[in-house]
């Protein structure tokens, strides 16, 4: 995970209702490619079944799970709808946050406008604690991190009570379940335990300027201006330094390659040397199985190894491991193999999302409905 600690974190796509502006605009496209014509295999009877609708006014966003749909609502009032028997079924008040977490059995919001984090009981709905002062946290290893702007400290708190772990002082700072690599306004890297805060490797200057950074396994991606380099988690030396790369977005596509996204769209490194494997100007977003996006709504299944289209998507728009295709008579649901699995109302891929064996999607009725995809 990358942190820019100056900016709200941008979520990437997950059981969340709610999609970085990319996606948003992708998902027009779809729906405007699919309105314009196009056609899909029929779907196969008995492929969606409806669980439950709710009504959706008010909603400020949502969080499918494996066993519930929680909605937050802008007056306050969080919603827990179960999708199974002894599922969560609960109704609790917090501030209206803009984005919702499940971390086990407990539920993050934050991103309220009031600046207050507030942690549930994900089961139950009762206050386990509240964090004023942040506007938004991060999940790393079962703990909340939080960055104070005022004294630019970054603090770890148990999940569970809130109480502080450890502190240090950081400009950036990226995490996983194990470590947390602390960036310094001086261009300097830390190493730390993210169980505890115990130093793990000294810091190191990295020598690069205006630097951000991006755990990925066993490695440090430090990525700024117009560069890309690596360097050992362990230790923190440098293994390479790619120039004439700008990308403001870095994950791991695989265990060898890396998938940095910029101005000019896609580029793939190789993370043993940082060479330049390949780059496509029309890709903007990436999920996993190798499914590639444009901006104006097609999708395909790509070799991230060389670039390669396997298998055309089409005018679709991937939600977890599904595919929604919009067209005049509904939103036909499709599996990555492109067979059909049903046919929804006509509903933007954007509000839908994907969890466990559900799907669930914002309708025009302004109705939130979850089906069981089979």
């Amino acid at each position: 995970m990358l942190i820019d600690l100056d900016v709200t974190p941008v979520t990437e796509p997950s059981s969340r209702s709610r999609r970085p502006l990319p996606y948003v605009v992708a998902t027009v496209a779809v729906l405007l490619l699919a309105l314009l014509g196009g056609s899909v295999a029929p779907p196969r009877p008995g492929g969606l079944a409806e669980v439950i609708t709710v009504p959706g006014q008010g909603a400020l966003a949502t969080l499918l799970t494996a066993q519930a749909l929680y909605i937050v609502k802008f007056d306050g009032t969080v919603e827990a709808h179960p999708l199974c028997p002894g599922c969560p079924r609960w109704t609790s008040r917090a501030p209206a946050g803009q984005r919702l977490t499940e971390a086990g059995d407990t539920l993050v919001i934050d991103g309220a406008d009031a600046a207050v984090v507030t942690v549930l009981d994900a089961r139950t709905g009762a206050l386990r604690w509240r964090l004023p002062g942040v506007l938004s946290v991060d999940v790393i290893g079962g703990r909340v991190a939080a960055w104070n702007p005022e004294d630019r400290r970054l603090r770890v708190h148990e999940l569970s009570t809130g109480r502080v772990l450890w502190s240090r002082p950081a400009s950036a700072y990226t995490g996983d379940e194990a470590y947390v690599a602390i960036v310094d306004e001086r261009g300097g890297a830390t190493l730390v335990s993210a169980a505890d805060g115990r130093e793990v490797t000294p810091r190191r200057a990295l020598g690069l300027p205006g630097a951000a950074a991006r755990l990925a396994g066993d490695q440090l991606i430090v990525f700024g201006g117009d560069y890309l380099a690596g360097y050992r988690r362990d230790g923190l030396t440098r293994q390479w330094l790619t120039r004439g790369v700008a990308p403001y977005q870095v994950s791991a596509c695989d265990d060898r390659l890396l998938c940095a996204f910029g101005p000019g769209g896609l580029t793939v490194l190789d993370r043993a040397d940082g060479s330049v494997r390949w780059g496509g100007a029309n890709w903007q977003y990436v999920q996993p199985g190798g499914v590639l996006s444009e901006e104006r709504g097609r999708s395909a299944v790509v070799d991230l190894q060389t670039g390669r289209v396997v298998r055309e998507l089409g005018p679709s728009a991937p939600v977890g491991g599904l595919r929604l295709y919009p067209a005049a008579g509904g939103t036909t649901v499709l599996g990555l193999d492109g067979r059909a699995r049903g046919t929804l109302p006509l509903v933007l891929p954007g509000a839908c999302a994907a969890a466990g064996p559900y799907l669930s999607c914002e309708t025009p009725n302004v109705t939130y409905t979850v089906w069981r995809v089979r």
